[in-house]
């Protein structure tokens, strides 16, 4: 049918108000020009290249925080390993002072020995000679 201006077909045989103004969406649109939409154009893909690098900085941010974690659990397993050596050289340096105490031991023990046979062979000379 015909229509009044300011008003639009509702699709049920109606009018309805068209939108504030007095200018439809289809020609606010035609208004708009090239320019504009250019303009919006290049602010979405500016806007999709943001969410872009934001998704990547969050993949970026969740390796870091993996990696962190793993640093973590081998700093545990370093100092866990140190102080295993460190007993591990305690254990050794007393083994070795063991040792050393044995030895000198066995030290005297033949000079001792040492001093007695040569007290016999000067007597044996002495008296059997």
């Amino acid at each position: 049918g015909s229509m009044m201006p300011g008003m639009a077909d509702s699709g049920q045989g109606g009018l309805r108000p068209s939108a504030p103004g007095g200018i439809g969406e289809s020609m606010q649109q035609q208004l708009m020009g090239p320019m504009e939409d250019t303009y919006m154009n290049s602010r979405a893909d500016a806007l999709r290249n943001v969410e872009s690098t934001i998704v990547e900085l969050g993949g970026i941010f969740e390796q870091l925080a993996h990696m962190v974690a793993e640093q973590g659990e081998m700093a545990v397993r370093i100092d866990e390993n140190v102080d295993e050596t460190v007993q591990n050289v305690e254990g050794a340096q007393a083994q070795l002072m063991k040792y050393f105490k044995t030895i000198s031991s066995n030290r005297w023990l033949a000079m001792k020995v040492f001093s007695v046979l040569l007290v016999f062979a000067v007597l044996f000379i002495v008296f059997v000679a």
